[in-house]
């Protein structure tokens, strides 16, 4: 895609020092942010309309790079675990955050605002969207096993 002007992602990327730059590679880029150690953003390279629209050779690297990035913040016990949150409504690049929580520390996220979201239930409707997914699911999954 285009390099807009006006893209606070391309930016921001191209703004970021060398030393807090993780990766730099042809669908993924990853930064240190904010100088918080175990802070870190992953950003498609590629401009896109959401998770559903990142092109397959991108994302078939990244559950094994946010594997790899959630390892080595917790190999040496500085953190203990890592959460990991999906950005990109306010963005043309899909993006997530790596959080690492540091041994001892409080949970970062409590399920409060989470929670207030689940007061319009729907149980068929929540249903019939699974039976979508599951469908999509296998379908996916016997794909890949014909490669």
């Amino acid at each position: 895609m285009t390099h807009p002007t006006d893209c606070k992602i391309c930016g921001m990327l191209d703004a970021t020092a060398p030393e807090d730059v993780v990766l730099s590679g042809h669908h993924w880029a990853v930064v240190a942010m904010q100088d918080v150690p175990g802070m870190l953003m992953l950003i498609a390279r590629a401009h896109d309309n959401g998770i559903g629209s990142v092109p397959d050779a991108a994302a078939a690297q990244l559950g094994p790079l946010i594997k790899t990035l959630a390892s080595r913040l917790e190999a040496d016990g500085r953190f203990e675990r890592t959460s990991v949150i999906y950005l990109g409504d306010n963005a043309i690049h899909t993006h997530f955050m790596l959080l690492g929580r540091p041994a001892g520390d409080d949970r970062i996220f409590d399920n409060a605002p989470l929670l207030a979201r689940f007061g319009h239930k729907d149980r068929d409707r929540s249903r019939a969207i699974a039976a979508e997914l599951r469908d999509a699911c296998m379908s996916f999954a016997a794909n890949r096993n014909q490669s």
